[in-house]
């Protein structure tokens, strides 16, 4: 079972206060600032219920997205239905899908190359990238940064979202690993109605947090150029230990 399939029917709640439109605007921004011929293509890594891709395919990229869990698969197949818009939705690992075919640029949002917690699984995942892009093509991703988790500490938290005649609960209990580069989400959902609980769910997810030379190594070894690494949803000013997302760009090279 993946890491989201019980987590999944709950996260487009939790997530709705989430600006995917400003995101979605901010990747195409990226784009047209740094591709260098006119992208259309877009290969979306860890698309999830497709929150990015149905915004991309209105902007009117050609979007495949890419997810390892059927669950996630399946609300975004119903986005895609009741949107009536084009994006292709494949069920696969990102270190290990084979498309057959390139891209103009790859995308990897909230976090999901933070999933690749080993360096293995990483290289796999920005190797296999890199096989599918076109020479030249784009990869935009965005992630923890290492610095401000060691300065902030992830912190103990509590999500109450009123949800019909009821409500849910989720409860997340970090564990920071500063030797592995990791932290160890474990979440806690209990949905209420009536003042039962009808369902109650635990999963734990563990994240990489990452440091800029680290990535600009890695990112070398497997085929990419690093062009900018900045606060999320910023490009006028560098990284600083406040900024615990940050935004990586990054262009497909020779190897």
């Amino acid at each position: 079972m993946s890491v989201f399939d019980g987590y999944a029917r709950y996260y487009d709640v939790f997530y709705r206060e989430k600006d995917y439109r400003a995101e979605v605007d901010y990747v195409d921004a990226l784009i047209q600032r740094y591709a260098t011929n006119k992208a259309k293509t877009i290969l979306d890594l860890g698309c999830g219920t497709g929150g990015h891709a149905m915004l991309l395919a209105q902007k009117g990229y050609s979007i495949t997205g890419v997810d390892r869990s059927a669950v996630m698969l399946a609300i975004a197949e119903e986005k895609k239905r009741q949107l009536q818009v084009a994006v292709e939705l494949v069920e696969g690992d990102i270190c290990t899908v084979d498309l057959g075919r390139n891209f103009n640029v790859a995308i990897a949002m909230f976090a999901v190359m933070g999933y690749q917690t080993a360096n293995e699984t990483l290289e796999a995942a920005l190797m296999n990238t890199r096989k599918h892009l076109n020479e030249g093509g784009l990869l935009l991703f965005d992630g923890w940064f290492g610095p401000a988790v060691l300065e902030q500490r992830p912190q103990d938290k509590m999500l109450v979202v009123e949800e019909g005649a009821g409500k849910i609960i989720r409860f997340t209990r970090p564990e920071l690993d500063i030797l592995s580069h990791t932290v160890n989400v474990r979440f806690s959902v209990l949905h209420i109605e009536d003042n039962n609980i009808c369902e109650s769910v635990e999963e734990a997810h563990t994240m990489r947090f990452f440091f800029p030379k680290e990535l600009e190594y890695v990112l070398e070894k497997t085929g990419f150029r690093v062009l900018g690494m900045y606060p999320f949803m910023k490009t006028e000013r560098c990284l600083t230990e406040n900024d615990w997302n940050m935004t990586v760009v990054a262009q497909s090279v020779s190897l």
